[in-house]
């Protein structure tokens, strides 16, 4: 486990408050651009100016910083934005909503992966599902430290740096696309929900049709949070799909040199959001934020799906669980990897790789095990099939492309422990595999040209 040390500030007293609103519109303007350079619920929570009952905060640990914001050794600096209901719901501080959005100051590009509610991990509280940390530890030790336990189990099953966190008030979602006049979404399957919550206790119907829509803020928060009769893994992406279309609005309408929005939209936040970054790391965020490219943007979500992107993990027998459904990693080694390239080098998916893998073994069906584990990982594999009828010993990639997909080789020959040939071995360089490479030894349907990079099997 890794230990926070902490510190305690001051409580911001009515001077700062006033100097805050005394700041340049340059650099209130600054501030708002980190709306729409987030988006949606990311965008809310980072965008905080001072929390509204300020409390002590958590000094981060002795890592790298890099223009006033901590940073991981890839050097992008990562936030977890939890998306809860609120007091006046039953379980309102459950996070409903996990996203990690990795902003890297290089390109400059941000990254967003959604995990599960019911997925089940270790925590300082005891080991739990990921959507009841940030309540349990909030009831028994406060805000802040509830805040810092949810980022350190995080943290402990991703493998990646979290550097900060914001819980935020799903109302806010609402709110926010009301302020703005709503948001475009294309709705790709229509939705009738008999179970959505009435805020009563109860429940009411919540029905959307399939195509273009323009929702209002009571609509998306419905379209967000609906799941009864979908999944969690839809909800995921629906979430992220609806927050970048306010990111989206927002850069259309030209609101961040706004100052009465600014201030309209920061009345919002100081009400609803809860967060560990301070004011410098805001401004530091803001600034990064107005030159984030969203054209290569990666989204994922890690699910339960075997035949999705992220379809790594599965469901336990509940006997085991005190009865409740929850997920865990299928294979712990896949799902470190599929978070490593969704939040750490999406370059390697951006790469966009066409991939063809063949079975040199005298094992059928490997060919098809790896390129569904290849898939779930976020790779375009486009064909299987049979390299030779014997087998050949060790397991190789080739480089097929002119356009040659350097990072997406780099990275799968360290994940298969494979060797590299960009072209087919001569007697010379490999004799004793030589004849295996042969081109009409390959059983396959695919034009040779569409492909980028072969896998060869062996045993």
């Amino acid at each position: 486990m890794t230990f926070k040390v902490r510190k305690i500030r001051k409580k911001p007293t009515a001077t700062w408050y006033s100097k805050l609103w005394t700041l340049r519109n340059k650099r209130l303007a600054v501030m708002t651009t980190l709306i729409v350079s987030v988006g949606g619920i990311s965008a809310a929570a980072v965008i905080q100016f001072w929390p509204s009952n300020p409390i002590s905060l958590p000094t981060k640990r002795l890592v790298k910083k890099v223009n006033g914001l901590h940073v991981d050794p890839q050097g992008h600096t990562n936030i977890l934005l939890l998306g809860v209901a609120g007091t006046m719901e039953e379980g309102g501080n459950l996070s409903d909503s996990i996203m990690i959005a990795s902003l890297d100051p290089s390109r400059p590009s941000v990254s967003l992966l959604s995990l599960p509610r019911d997925l089940f991990i270790e925590s300082q509280i005891g080991n739990r599902k990921i959507n009841e940390i940030y309540a349990a530890a909030r009831f028994k030790h406060g805000d802040q430290t509830g805040i810092s336990i949810v980022e350190e189990a995080v943290e402990g099953f991703t493998g990646i740096p979290i550097h900060y966190a914001a819980v935020v008030n799903f109302q806010i979602f609402s709110d926010v696309i009301d302020l703005i006049g709503g948001v475009e979404i294309f709705v790709p399957d229509s939705i009738e929900d008999p179970f959505y919550p009435d805020g009563d206790y109860g429940y009411e119907t919540f029905t959307i049709r399939k195509g273009l829509q323009t929702l209002d803020g009571a609509t998306a928060l419905k379209y967000v949070r609906s799941r009864k009769t979908t999944s969690d893994y839809d909800r995921a992406t629906r979430q992220q799909e609806v927050a970048l279309s306010i990111r989206k609005k927002f850069e259309s309408m030209g609101w961040a040199s706004n100052v009465t929005k600014i201030k309209e939209f920061y009345n919002l936040f100081r009400r609803q959001v809860n967060t560990d970054l301070g004011l410098t790391e805001i401004i530091s965020l803001a600034r990064l934020g107005m030159g984030l490219d969203y054209g290569d943007i990666v989204s994922s979500v890690l699910n339960d799906d075997s035949n999705q992107r992220g379809g790594l993990l599965y469901t336990p027998a509940k006997e085991f669980y005190g009865g409740q459904f929850v997920l865990l990693p299928e294979d712990e080694k896949d799902t470190k990897s599929f978070i490593y390239l969704t939040l750490e080098e999406p370059d390697v998916l951006l790469e966009n790789a066409q991939i063809s893998v063949l079975n040199g073994s005298s094992t059928s069906g490997r060919a098809g095990e790896m390129a569904s584990k290849l898939r779930r990982l976020g790779f375009h594999v486009i064909e299987t099939g049979n390299y030779k009828e014997s087998a050949i010993i060790g397991t190789y990639i080739r480089s097929k492309s002119s356009e040659k997909k350097e990072k997406t080789i780099a990275f799968l020959q360290e994940y298969l422990s494979a060797e590299i040939f960009l072209e087919a071995p001569t007697d010379e360089t490999n004799p004793e595999y030589a004849d295996a490479f042969g081109a009409d030894q390959v059983t396959t349907d695919i034009n040779d040209e569409l492909i980028d990079i072969e896998i060869i099997l062996g045993e």
